[in-house]
């Protein structure tokens, strides 16, 4: 029994499914999850910058921009997720290594692209919060001593009176 002609080929590009055709292709997905991490890192780096000159307001601004970022771009990750669950890749490289196998090299260029740059949000993101609790702690050592010059001028004017 011959099973020759009995299999259809079957052609990556043709969409298999309605869903297969309404899901962007995996160069697309990756590379706009590369340009908000590009972008978070940008405003990561402006928020760090901040935190060095003191400002709260503006301080408090930068990190409100991150939020809202972050919770932007959170559908964006999520379809990342998806397509990494798509190719059976349990992280961004493995995804990569995927990718290569099926001669997707600009989406696997792109997947460890997108790991690198989250690698270093990440750096940058402790960086920043290392530098935060700095400040916060400078400023509640400050705050204390204010209080405790406070209390001693307030005693002192007592006394005095």
């Amino acid at each position: 029994m011959s099973i020759a002609g009995q299999f259809r080929s079957v052609d990556a590009a043709t969409p298999h499914s309605h869903e297969a055709a309404q899901t962007p292709p995996v160069a697309i997905i990756l590379r706009q999850g590369l340009e908000l991490v590009e972008d978070l890192s940008r405003r990561l780096q402006r928020l760090d910058m901040l935190l060095l000159t003191g400002k709260p307001n503006e301080i408090s601004e930068a990190a409100a921009q991150i939020e809202l970022g972050l919770k932007e771009a959170s559908p964006a990750f999520a379809g990342i997720a998806e397509t990494m669950g798509r190719l059976g890749a349990c992280n961004l490289a493995a995804a990569a290594a995927q990718l290569r196998q099926i001669e997707e090299e600009d989406a696997a260029g792109l997947a460890e692209a997108l790991r690198a740059a989250l690698a270093q949000f990440a750096k940058k993101s402790v960086s920043a919060n290392r530098r935060a609790q700095q400040l916060n702690r400078g400023l509640n050592a400050a705050l204390k001593s204010l209080a405790a010059l406070g209390v001693q001028e307030s005693g002192r004017l007592i006394a005095e009176a």
